[in-house]
Parts: C-alpha cells; structure tokens; sequence
C-alpha cells in the first residue's frame, strides 16, 4: 500500500512517461479543426471536450506502446538520446507497465467513441479505429511500420489532416474536403516533428539496423527533406489564403517564420546527434504557436 507521498511520486514519473510536451500535435490539430468550425458558426464545448478524452487517450497509449517496443528491441537502451519515456523513469516504473497502461489507454478510449459515432455516423468510430491501430502499431509488432520508414506518412495523414477532418465533422456533422485541406499546413509541420525526432536518433536506429527515413535517405538528404516539410507547411498556408481557402487573418500566422528559421538553422548546423537534443521540444512549440495563431485567426475573423 503506498502512502500519500509515494503516490504522488508515482503520479509524478507517470506523467514524465506520457511525455505530455508531444500532445502538441494533437492539441493543435484539434484547436484547428473547432476554430473551424467556429469560424463556420458551429461550436459546442461540451462537445470538443468530449472528442478530446479519445484522442488524448489514444496519443497516450501510442506514446507508452511506442516506448515500449523501442525498448524492447533495443533502441532506448545505453547512449540513445531519445526522449523516450522510459529512458526518463529508468528504474521507476517498469517497461511491462508501459505496455499494460498503454493498452488500457486504448481501450478507454471506446466507449468515448462510440458515444461520437451515435452522434455523428459510424465513420467516427470507423476512422477513430484505424487510427489508433495506426498507433498502436506504429512499433508494436509484427507490423512496426516506423521501422520500415513510414512514421511520417502516417503521422501527416493521422495527426494532421484526418484529425482536423474529424473535429469538424464531430462539431458540424459535415464531411466535407474542405478540412482536409486546411489541415494540411499543420500536417507539414506536425511531420518535421516527427522527422526531427528521427533525425536526432540517427546515428542510433542506423547502428541498430532501423530503416527510420533518415537512415533509408542518409542524413544529408534527411536534413533536406526537413527543411522541405517546414517550408512546405507556410508556402501551403499561403496557397490557401490566396486561394481564399482560410481568411486575411490567418497571415498572421507568418509571424511565427523566425521560430521556423531557428529550428531549420539547429538542423543545419548540427554537426552529430548531441547538437539535437531538445530538437524534439523546439519544434512542439513551434507547432503550438504556428497551429495556436491559425485558430487564433479563425476565431478573429468570425467577427471581423
């Protein structure tokens, strides 16, 4: 029986393993899908708080399932500089809790879903379970897709425009291709998270024999596909306000431009795996401030 001090230890290193600074991902794709909804007039609060419990349950799980099995292959172990949740509790709490808390995660994440889907269509509950296969599969065996190269396909599809899609359908009842394509400057950057997560553990998935994309392209053109992704994310951004897609407004995104150049110059100068430590954390605020303006700007241009 643990006293009142070491359940709050506990619950200290728990929250340490979830790694909650890389819920930015989801906190800014689901801020863009209600904004937009907003922005369109529709908006409950009740209603998004609910659709969060899921997928926060679901990036929880994904995040403790992934730690897991990168452990369990070797990957967190020695000199990995991997901000993995386990290298930060080593001897606090053990892998295999990692594993049986990562699935219960999963599975509390259903009921939440079916209550969407008698609200909105069984397309909720359809693409939420794909979706967290897609997590809990992202490492878990015998498909470990992230180490065959295609963590950042799936990310930019499954954290990105899917998740910005699904918001707007939950508030609006709409399916619509309109989100999609709103969602896909967020997908860009969430992605050059994912990929600068990969860059840093380079050296160490190369010696281990995992095909992550920077060790199938090489480091040199890793880098350059990073720079394509963040690129990317504004030059889309822009294309969409000019094709009148998202309002005037959301040129205030473009603000958050000098974060992006810091963190493509931190990939730029970094001469070994070391000069990438905290990458991880650089670019999940570069993704809360770029994704925070756009839903910022959505909400503002609703009344003006």
């Amino acid at each position: 029986m643990l006293n009142k001090t070491e359940t709050l230890s506990r619950l200290k290193y728990w929250l340490i393993a979830i790694r909650p600074f890389g819920f930015a991902t989801t906190t800014v794709s689901t801020s863009v899908g209600a904004a937009l909804a907003f922005y369109h007039g529709i908006f409950d609060l009740k209603l998004h708080l609910i659709s969060m419990i899921p997928l926060m349950l679901i990036h929880t799980g994904t995040n403790l399932i992934n730690d897991y099995f990168d452990y369990i292959i070797g990957l967190d172990h020695g000199d990995s500089l991997s901000s993995s949740g386990l290298n930060r509790v080593k001897g606090k709490i053990k892998p295999e809790e990692f594993y049986k808390v990562g699935l219960w995660c999963f599975f509390l994440s259903i009921p939440f879903g079916i209550y969407l889907s008698l609200l909105r269509g069984w397309v909720i509950f359809l693409v939420g379970t794909i979706g967290a296969f897609a997590g809990f599969f992202y490492t878990a065996r015998p498909i470990s897709y992230k180490y065959y190269g295609l963590g950042g396909p799936s990310i930019f599809l499954w954290m990105g425009v899917i998740m910005v899609w699904g918001i707007y359908l939950i508030q609006t009842g709409i399916q619509a291709w309109y989100p999609v394509w709103v969602g896909i400057p967020v997908s860009f950057l969430i992605t050059a998270m994912q990929h600068s997560n990969e860059l840093r553990d380079y050296e160490n998935d190369k010696k281990k024999g995992i095909k992550t994309a920077p060790v199938v392209m090489g480091f040199r053109f890793a880098r350059y596909y990073y720079y394509f992704l963040i690129i990317s994310a504004y030059l889309s951004l822009t294309i969409l306000i000019y094709k009148n897609l998202l309002p005037a407004w959301s040129l205030l995104v473009l603000i958050t431009l000098p974060l992006a150049v810091n963190r493509i110059k931190t990939i730029y100068y970094a001469q070994n795996q070391n000069d990438l430590l905290g990458i991880d954390y650089k670019m999940a605020s570069l993704n809360i401030e770029f994704g925070g303006s756009l839903a910022a700007t959505l909400v503002i241009s609703r009344f003006f």
